[in-house]
């Protein structure tokens, strides 16, 4: 008889648990369950539908799910120790979110005790902000756990109640303290009288460069007579905006009435007021987003960059802030796309965030920096030509563009922004390891020209000869817009004609020739007696940039024909002769700018250098390109003779020998920091 006693184990049961440890044990098989989760754990009918009866009147037919029969305890333990860690996770997440909001609440409401001390009820309108956060930010991941939920069936509940711990709050040093400053010692110590402020004012407003399209001008007036109603109730951001809007024109003033040859002196009206509006974005908290944050500090840079003819770095740190606080705002997405605007706030969005890319862009290049903006990570379109009269804060419907022919205050501004799209990835290339192939330079080339043509025929620049009815303003936005034009082409055939191609180094000639006769022409009418000297206040560290960029490129065109790379047609002897007589004039220009632009002294060396070059084959043998070491003298030309610059000519660099791009300006004149 067959022998069964190894079956025992899975048809009877022992009463020796010992006897039979090491069988196998018996397993039941779950089963299958024709009941949703929902209708189970609510002990209620089901009618086994996808999704079921119950679940449709509940109106939760994505939560309607049916446990597997496979492995069923396992799995429904999984399953619960994931809803429950799921759970878990979003209570932690829920509770950090109500943690932070109370602890800013918190902070607002200590702060606000404080502000009214000193007589401040306007920091309640930070909660009005609107506050974007894209797929990479944390708080997106909230939104995952609640689709994660409903796929997996778990538990529909309320979220968590607030906690109430409060987070403990530490200021960063960076942004300064609040308490270090008094709004109404700031008024009392800094602000004008009413008299001297609206004069002020008038000068900006009836200005034309410095204008800054996201200030609206009824608004800005209506919030101005509000404000000398009631200083003390006064929003600390917006009273910066009015110190930076006071120190423009006090620039302008300054610089109308000075010769323009010596430095401003720092105890000067301008100066001191930059001064209040740092200090009062400092008692506004304007790291913090909310209602004039990012505006008060874009004109707070705005004006560091004008109060020199050298580029300023601190600006390009504080437009670096601006950008980031203006991405997490959402300036950088259209109004019709982002938030519940109303028509005057979304245009004035996009007027902000155009005059954002425009200086961010334009210090970045000066710097020689990228960009802070990636133009694939925005949509916000471009503003519309519309004077300030055309629309307000109750306007339902925003007019259409005026013609591209009517030289509005605007049409400059919007025609600029129109030629960074191609200047910005010229800009990128320049910057970028990865080297284009000539079809890609030729069709950036070719985007160049093609934005070009669509310039307005108001805009497009003219001889001065040809200019006897226009306002200076309408003449100074003419170069504006032709500058960019050409210093695009110059940035991106430049290397191209170092190494020797004639298509490139033709471009490079005839723009940079074209950009620095017009700066000569133009700085000739603002000098004394000319019709532009009363408003040479135009002049700024932009048009300055771009004028010694055209000269460099001359340099270099100067510099590679010397050395043979190029040849006729491109250049020759007498194209050789009528670059160096602009780069004689550019000389001088260099050497009366030198007391207030150090980048103009560096650029006289090299222009000196340059020179001598061309008038050193009258001495014996000339050395190094044809420059005479020995009579050559670096001394300044601006009444510092006792200040030469060291020059030894045992080191490695050597102008005429090298190529343009490897000049060593350190060398040349170390940079002065202050």
């Amino acid at each position: 008889m067959s022998d069964f006693s190894s079956f025992t184990g899975k048809f009877r049961a022992h009463t020796n648990a010992a006897q039979y440890s090491s069988a196998p044990k018996v397993t039941k098989r779950q089963r299958e369950s024709h009941v949703c989760n929902q209708c189970r754990k609510s002990k209620l009918r089901c009618d086994r539908g996808q999704p079921c009866t119950s679940c449709l009147k509940r109106n939760e037919p994505h939560f309607c799910s049916y446990r597997q029969n496979a492995n069923s305890r396992h799995s429904g333990g999984h399953q619960a120790a994931v809803e429950s860690r799921l759970a878990h996770l979003e209570s932690l997440i829920t509770d950090f979110l109500s943690q932070r909001d109370l602890s800013s609440s918190q902070e607002y409401l200590a702060s606000q005790e404080s502000v009214e001390v000193a007589g401040n009820h306007s920091r309640e309108e930070k909660s009005d902000a609107p506050e974007y956060a894209g797929f990479t930010h944390w708080s997106a991941v909230l939104d995952d756990i609640h689709e994660l939920k409903a796929v997996l069936g778990g538990p529909r509940g309320e979220s968590p109640a607030p906690s109430k711990s409060v987070l403990t709050s530490s200021r960063d040093p960076i942004f300064g303290s609040p308490d270090s400053y008094s709004l109404q010692e700031i008024i009392d110590e800094y602000l004008p009288a009413k008299i001297d402020t609206d004069r002020l004012l008038s000068i900006y407003f009836q200005g034309e460069t410095f204008i800054v399209p996201f200030i609206h001008a009824f608004q800005f007036q209506r919030a101005y007579q509000e404000f000398w109603e009631d200083p003390k109730a006064v929003n600390p951001l917006w009273l910066s905006i009015l110190f930076s809007i006071c120190c423009m024109a006090s620039l302008i003033r300054e610089k109308s009435e000075s010769s323009g040859l010596s430095p401003p002196l720092m105890a000067s009206q301008s100066a001191r007021l930059h001064t209040a509006a740092g200090c009062c974005l400092v008692v506004g908290e304007y790291h913090r987003p909310q209602p004039y944050a990012v505006e008060s500090l874009a004109v707070y840079a705005h004006c560091k960059n004008l109060r020199s003819l050298d580029p300023s770095r601190e600006a390009g740190t504080i437009i670096g802030m601006v950008v980031r606080m203006a991405y997490q705002m959402g300036y950088h997405r259209d109004p019709d796309s982002f938030g519940s605007l109303t028509v005057f706030e979304g245009e004035m969005r996009r007027r902000f965030w155009a005059v954002t890319r425009q200086v961010d862009v334009m210090i970045s290049f000066q710097l020689g920096l990228p960009s802070n903006i990636c133009p694939e990570n925005c949509d916000t379109k471009s503003p519309r030509n519309l004077l300030d009269s055309d629309f307000d804060v109750d306007t339902q419907v925003l007019p259409a563009s005026r013609s591209e022919n009517e030289p509005t205050k605007l049409l400059w501004f919007i025609i600029k922004d129109r030629q960074l799209f191609s200047f910005c990835k010229i800009c990128q290339d320049a910057l970028s390891f990865t080297e284009k192939s000539e079809a890609e330079v030729l069709q950036l080339d070719q985007e160049v020209r093609q934005t070009h043509t669509t310039v307005p025929d108001i805009l497009r620049t003219r001889p001065l000869s040809e200019s006897i009815t226009d306002d200076p303003f309408l003449i100074m936005t003419r170069t504006y817009i032709e500058f960019i034009h050409l210093k695009s082409l110059c940035i991106l055939h430049r290397k191209y004609m170092a190494r020797g191609s004639i298509f490139s180094a033709k471009i490079c000639i005839d723009s940079g020739r074209q950009l620095v006769s017009q700066f000569i022409e133009m700085h000739k009418e603002i000098s004394p007696g000319g019709r532009l000297y009363a408003t040479r206040w135009m002049l700024t560290n932009f048009t300055m940039n771009d004028f010694l960029l055209g000269v460099m490129v001359l340099c270099l065109a100067v510099h590679t024909y010397r050395k043979g790379t190029l040849q006729s047609p491109v250049i020759d002897a007498f194209v050789e002769g009528e670059l160096l007589q602009l780069l004689q004039e550019s000389f001088d220009i260099c050497v009366e700018k030198c007391p207030v632009c150090k980048d103009a002294q560096r650029v006289s060396h090299v222009l000196r250098l340059v020179l001598n070059g061309a008038s050193a084959p009258g001495t014996a043998e000339p050395q190094r390109g044809g420059i005479n070491l020995e009579t050559l003298s670096l001394q300044a030309d601006h009444g510092h003779a006792d200040e030469a610059l060291p020059f030894d000519i045992t080191d490695s660099f050597a102008f005429m020998g090298n190529d343009l791009e490897s000049l060593d300006w350190f060398h040349l004149d170390p940079p002065l920091y202050s």
